[in-house]
């Protein structure tokens, strides 16, 4: 029932011609037609492949090109936005060097100047992040400054906040720096 392994197939096992398959030359082996066919195939491919590497350069160059120009954007945005709070600035200044200038007034300016930063902070998606006494202390959010251990706890929680933290689009630019309160050891 086994067949040995060695037999070979019959001449008319063999696959039709005309179906893809290479066409036998003389010596039995594919026809892979003569040096000047094998030369302007090479030459082909060499000039395609010449195409595709430049055209990949050319993307290279266009990327780099786009990526200059929207971090340049970005920065002429962001500066854009800081010049009303340099005019606050300004107004606060010269209220300052006005002769009969009053604290009141001195410090209606420097409001106005925080307001404005922070709205234009907003503007870009940057968020305070709000930490009051008893939060829960999260290292991801919070940077401690300062540990002090009371019995009574559960769990790490924020004594004070010493600067407040802010986050752009759920990513900290900045930890809040806080006081910890954390449980006595035992």
């Amino acid at each position: 029932m086994n067949e040995p392994a060695n037999e070979t197939p019959h001449p008319e096992a063999e696959a039709p011609q005309g179906d893809g398959a290479p066409e036998a030359n003389e010596g039995g082996g594919p026809d892979v037609g003569g040096p000047d066919q094998i030369a302007q195939e090479r030459d082909e491919l060499i000039e395609r492949l010449q195409r595709v590497s430049a055209e990949f350069e050319n993307y290279q160059k266009r990327v780099k090109r786009d990526r200059l120009k929207w971090s340049a954007d970005a920065v002429r945005g962001v500066l854009e936005s800081m010049v009303p709070v340099l005019d606050n600035l300004d107004f606060a200044i010269a209220a300052f060097d006005k002769e009969g200038s009053d604290l009141p007034t001195l410090r209606k300016g420097v409001n106005m100047v925080r307001e404005e930063l922070l709205h234009q902070l907003g503007n870009r998606g940057v968020k305070k992040l709000e930490v009051d006494e008893g939060t829960p202390f999260d290292p991801e959010l919070h940077l401690a400054i300062n540990v002090v251990e009371e019995e009574g706890l559960e769990q790490e929680v924020v004594s004070f906040c010493a600067r407040p933290g802010y986050t752009i689009d759920d990513t900290v630019v900045r930890p809040a720096q806080v006081g910890v309160k954390k449980p006595a050891a035992v």
